[in-house]
């Protein structure tokens, strides 16, 4: 039964809309609600590892370090009521390469991984999950997250020492079934840290353990400084057919002057990952690596860059044309609001001159990339119903916390006319006057995103009533569609919620459920709230999500829960 209630929208968008089947979903539906089941501990634990949150589908932006404090205790009790295999079946989900695009972050599922080892009593439990351990944690980074939450349950259980004896063996088995090449190629990266690599090892007491000779040299190699390295001392010979490289990036690593660094990153090929900050002040080391870089790699270092180009405007023009390839825009999937929020990472607030000539600042180049990314990222492939918020008193005002730099419209713009673009079926709408209802709002597919924004402004929104349940009551009028999600864009949802309760909101979505799709689902996005707007129920999945403000993590979690990835 569940399995059928958790099935695809897009499934159900392909099931006959006759009478008997809208009976035979209602009837699957009553049945479930009539036990009312609330989320079971695994259910709950696959919640966290996306919203950072295990009772309340409430999203809210934190801080970049995850507190283990915070969740510790939560967290430990829910570990002691999921067996092993459960728990490696739902990690091994969430942690997958494939599920990235849905991921916010690895942090949540690495803690619950951690906790699970350090702290679950049985024994035959914990060895399922450690025999799992190098699946789960794919990278050199994933392990030393995971080492850091270890050190922190340790102390929060106030164990005398920082790594358990379960740990220990998981770790030694993780570096002992690494390939040879990836340990060398970790090694070699230049966001490797060596020393915790060489402090783990030391604590694992790695020197014990009966190594391959190859993969122990290269253990060795993590744990030697540069400067050992290049003069290749005698325990380094098993690897003799790298020596060329390790030497060469050893080297690279120890040359004070970048163009010493050009003839060893011909002669090796090496990549933009390999190299060290110091060597990429150089121009002619940029224009070498600049065709080897991914599309991420060149947002990220777009302003290090432009600094570098600053003099040179021909160099700085052939280096900005790479980021409007749009082959490259779409492969990357770079969604409005990311280019919108890197625009304004570096942008403060300044108070406004009333007097005198205002001088009218250029449009960078982010900007123009973000309004060229509208339609190139990947489509939801669901049919959504997006409602809007357009009180002329918010419009002009910015979001509260980080994002104090920009408008709340432009944040509305970027998300929901970002789907309209790429989604072909998307109805939009908007709260017209204090009745409650909705009207349409007159964006065409054809538009810029300036004309979009300036549709927005045009419909001079006075006073408005604003009530969730609105949207549904709207949508259950619409005979043509069935929709399977509804993404609610406003100021704040506490308004129009009776009691800040979701008891109301609930029923209606029941009620959409029952008669027009199984699978629908509630997103609301607070643009100007940092916290939840409502307490939700804890005896059922009511299949209602709330994001607070927004974050460059905003289109996964919408991703994410619109396809069922969490409840």
């Amino acid at each position: 039964m569940r399995q059928r209630l958790l099935s695809t929208a897009a499934d159900a968008s392909n099931r006959p809309t006759d009478a008997d089947s809208n009976v035979s979903q209602r009837m699957e539906l009553e049945a479930e609600d009539k036990h009312h089941i609330a989320p079971s501990a695994i259910e709950k634990l696959r919640r966290f590892c996306y919203l950072g949150r295990i009772e309340a589908p409430v999203y809210a932006p934190t801080t970049f370090d995850l507190t283990v404090e915070c969740h510790f205790g939560a967290l430990r009790e829910l570990c002691g009521l999921v067996g092993g295999t459960e728990l490696v079946e739902c990690l091994r989900n969430v942690l997958d390469a494939c599920n990235e695009p849905y991921l916010p972050r690895r942090d949540e599922a690495l803690l619950v991984l951690a906790i699970y080892l350090s702290t679950r009593t049985d024994e035959n439990q914990r060895t399922v999950v450690r025999g799992h351990f190098g699946e789960l944690v794919r990278t050199d980074k994933d392990l030393l997250l995971v080492i850091k939450f270890v050190k922190h349950v340790q102390k929060l259980m106030e164990r005398k020492t920082p790594i358990s004896r379960t740990i220990r063996k998981a770790v030694l088995d993780w570096y002992q079934h690494q390939p040879l090449d990836k340990l060398l190629h970790m090694w070699s990266l230049n966001d490797c840290d060596r020393a915790q690599h060489r402090e783990l090892l030391h604590r694992c007491h790695y020197s014990n353990v009966e190594f391959d000779a190859a993969t122990m040299a290269a253990l060795r190699v993590l744990s030697m400084p540069a400067k050992e390295l290049a003069k290749w001392p005698n325990s380094l010979e098993p690897l003799v057919k790298h020596k060329e490289k390790i030497v060469g990036i050893a080297n690279l690593r120890l040359s004070k002057n970048p163009h010493l660094a050009l003839p060893i990153i011909n002669q090796l090929s090496l990549c933009y990952e390999h190299m060290p900050r110091h060597v990429m002040t150089d121009t002619k080391v940029v224009n070498m690596l600049l065709p080897k870089m991914s599309y991420e790699q060149l947002l990220q270092s777009w302003p290090t860059f432009m600094k570098l180009y600053k003099s040179n405007r021909s160099a700085q023009h052939s280096y900005i044309q790479r980021f409007f390839d749009p082959s490259g825009l779409r492969a990357a999937n770079m969604e409005p609001i990311r280019l919108l929020l890197q625009e304004k990472r570096g942008v403060k607030r300044k108070k406004n001159i009333s007097k005198g000539v205002v001088p009218v600042k250029p449009v960078s180049f982010i900007q123009k990339l973000y309004r060229q990314s509208f339609g190139c990222n990947k489509a939801l492939g669901l049919r959504l119903h997006i409602t809007i918020n357009l009180e002329m008193c918010y419009i002009g005002k910015s979001l509260t916390g980080r994002w104090r730099s920009i408008k709340y419209l432009d944040a509305v713009v970027a998300l929901a006319f970002g789907y309209f673009k790429c989604d072909p079926k998307v109805k939009v709408r908007i709260w017209h006057d204090k009745s409650g209802q909705l009207k349409s709002l007159p964006w065409m597919p054809e538009m810029s995103v300036d004309d979009a924004h300036a549709c927005c402004e045009n419909q001079k929104v006075a006073k408005i009533k604003q009530t969730l349940t609105d949207v549904l009551d709207n949508a259950l009028q619409d005979a043509e569609q069935a929709y399977d999600v509804f993404l609610v864009l406003v100021p704040r949802a506490t308004r129009g919620n009776s009691k800040n309760k979701s008891d109301q909101l609930c029923q209606r979505l029941d009620e959409y459920r029952q008669k027009r799709n199984i699978n629908a689902k509630f997103i609301i996005i607070s643009l100007r709230q940092n916290h939840a707007s409502m307490s939700y129920s804890k005896l059922r999945n009511e299949h209602i999500l709330e994001l607070c403000s927004i974050t460059e993590q905003t289109p996964r979690l919408i991703n994410a829960f619109a396809h069922g990835k969490f409840f």
